[in-house]
């Protein structure tokens, strides 16, 4: 039940700027029409073709498999979608932010020497115990070293842009009082659940709970989230940044005792019972100042990535 986090690791990354690498400029030349045959998306001048895209994908699948073992790449991550199907979504928008950001960070005079790439790449080996294992690592992900050095490159370009645009910033005071409270940080809850995957499935089971029946008896009857039904829907104490974001709103607003209407979030919809609720007045901005920052910091990375999208001709097909 708790969130799903996106993270992709440094082997991941470096498949992204791969595909970046890949992506053709038409630098001096008429901009690419996403009409033509095999463009998928158009990002400035730079055009992002179907061959490119597939890929990069298949680089991520034999990463992917590398990684967590054969078979990983249909191995299903929540209902119904496998780790494949979320490469899959995340895939080309990941290849259009990464190109957006090479190019603000360029734009802000960004960029890295032939002699510091070089570097980058030598820092990059000290990962392998010998040549061979470096070799065998390039074979296995269909990469060349020039490849590699490419999306080392520009990966060590975003890392510097975001050192300058985010790294450094310092919120106020004001401004992380403001997000200890909308995260509650000094608050938990105790709830359960009965995890659906229709609405209309979600309105029978209340109705059957108005009629008289136990929560924790449909909780193990219905719920597709089989860990916490099999304790009749407990989820013990949570903190808000705990669960998926409707998911917490829904359970940090309603009283103890009280029953929510269906909730959707990306698992299902879900029926939610408060059972307890506490504070602990021991957690404060002060305590918790590091991590405030660093979810200001997050929030200014999204505004960062809104606004170079918003400021970027993005076409897709």
């Amino acid at each position: 039940m708790n969130k799903f986090k996106k993270s992709i690791g440094l082997a991941l990354t470096l498949c992204i700027a791969l595909a970046v690498t890949a992506c053709s400029s038409n630098s001096g030349q008429t901009t690419p029409d996403i009409s033509e045959e095999g463009v998928i998306a158009i990002v400035d001048d730079k055009a992002i073709t179907q061959t490119q895209y597939d890929e990069s994908l298949a680089v991520y699948k034999k990463m992917v498999e590398s990684q967590y073992g054969e078979g990983a790449w249909d191995t299903e991550i929540s209902e119904g979608k496998t780790m494949g199907n979320f490469y899959e979504d995340a895939l080309l928008d990941n290849i259009i932010l990464e190109i957006i950001m090479v190019e603000a960070a360029e734009k802000d005079g960004i960029t890295l020497s032939d002699e510091d790439t070089d570097k980058e790449l030598e820092d990059f080996k000290v990962n392998f115990t010998n040549d061979d294992e470096y070799t065998q690592f390039l074979e296995k992900n269909g990469m060349t070293e020039e490849y590699l050095k490419e999306a080392l490159r520009k990966e060590s370009i975003i890392n510097q842009y975001l050192a300058v645009k985010i790294e450094n910033l310092q919120p106020t005071d004001d401004e992380l009082e403001t997000i200890f409270n909308d995260l509650k940080m000094n608050q938990k809850v105790r709830a359960r659940h009965i995890l659906v995957a229709t609405e209309e499935e979600a309105k029978a089971a209340i109705e059957r709970l108005n009629n008289g029946e136990k929560f924790e008896d449909l909780a193990k009857e219905l719920s597709i989230d089989t860990g916490s039904g099999a304790n009749g829907g407990d989820l013990d104490y949570f903190a808000y940044t705990d669960m998926v974001q409707p998911f917490s709103e829904k359970a940090f607003a309603i009283e103890i005792g009280e029953i929510s209407e269906p909730v959707q979030s990306e698992y299902g919809y879900h029926i939610i019972e408060v059972t307890d609720k506490t504070v602990d007045d021991t957690i404060t901005v002060e305590t918790e100042k590091a991590s405030l920052t660093e979810y200001y910091k997050s929030y200014k990375y999204e505004d960062l990535l809104a606004d170079l999208k918003e400021n970027a001709n993005i076409v897709k097909k």
